[in-house]
């Protein structure tokens, strides 16, 4: 992690995700201890479903950071938008973030549906769906962050998990995401396997989105993109 990429990364920040991680760790673990009981087919669903969420909810959140607000925006602006902002400028700045700072955040943000999760009765089929799902979900956030990461490593620099992991179509590939990274950045959002990058594409979702936005709130998609 270079001296630049630290100056953002506050102490206090990086002890929060930490910590943050310790606590998703035991809460994931928790919640698939009391799913063991639940049918295989009922937790393949949960999963395949778990992934596509994910994998549109990644895109909904990229949307969000790139598209509203600026660095400046009180509460989310340091915290949630200026890694957005800061990546274009500087995409391969992310390669250089270990564990805790590629994942922490997406550990945080997994802790809640985790915590619904583990309070959530299993007596029933959609009980304990209910829950799988949440799960997935949640270790699919966890996921979405590293599968962006990798997208931006050199084939040498990705292990043989993430290369085969890119080749099936299980993670977001070098190919799709660049298409992000054509400017003015505003397409190709999805980041955790890129699977709905297509359908909300071919679907103008997120232009919808934003009229409906700006017509609610009058501001300017992209202002200081």
């Amino acid at each position: 992690m270079s001296v630049a990429d630290l100056a953002h990364y506050a102490p206090l920040h990086r002890r929060i995700e930490t910590l943050g991680l310790g606590v998703f760790a035991a809460l994931a673990a928790f919640c698939a201890w009391r799913m063991a009981a639940t049918h295989p087919v009922l937790i393949a669903a949960a999963a395949l479903s778990g992934w596509l969420a994910t994998d549109f909810l990644s895109g909904l959140a990229h949307w969000a950071g790139d598209t509203w607000g600026s660095t400046r925006t009180r509460y989310v602006g340091g915290w949630f938008i200026r890694p957005f902002r800061e990546h274009h400028d500087d995409p391969r700045a992310m390669v250089r973030h270990d564990f805790f700072e590629t994942n922490g955040s997406s550990a945080l943000a997994g802790i809640p549906l985790l915590v619904i999760a583990a309070l959530l009765p299993l007596e029933s089929s959609p009980g304990s769906f209910a829950q799988a799902f949440l799960l997935f979900l949640a270790l699919g956030g966890l996921v979405a962050n590293q599968c962006h990461k990798w997208a931006h490593q050199k084939d040498e620099e990705r292990s043989a998990f993430a290369r085969a992991a890119q080749r099936f179509g299980l993670a977001l590939s070098p190919e799709i995401h660049r298409r992000h990274h054509a400017r003015p950045h505003d397409s190709f959002y999805c980041t955790a396997s890129g699977w709905t990058n297509h359908l909300v594409e071919s679907a103008g979702f997120f232009r919808h989105l934003e009229r409906i936005v700006g017509t609610l709130t009058h501001a300017i998609p992209r202002k200081d993109a």
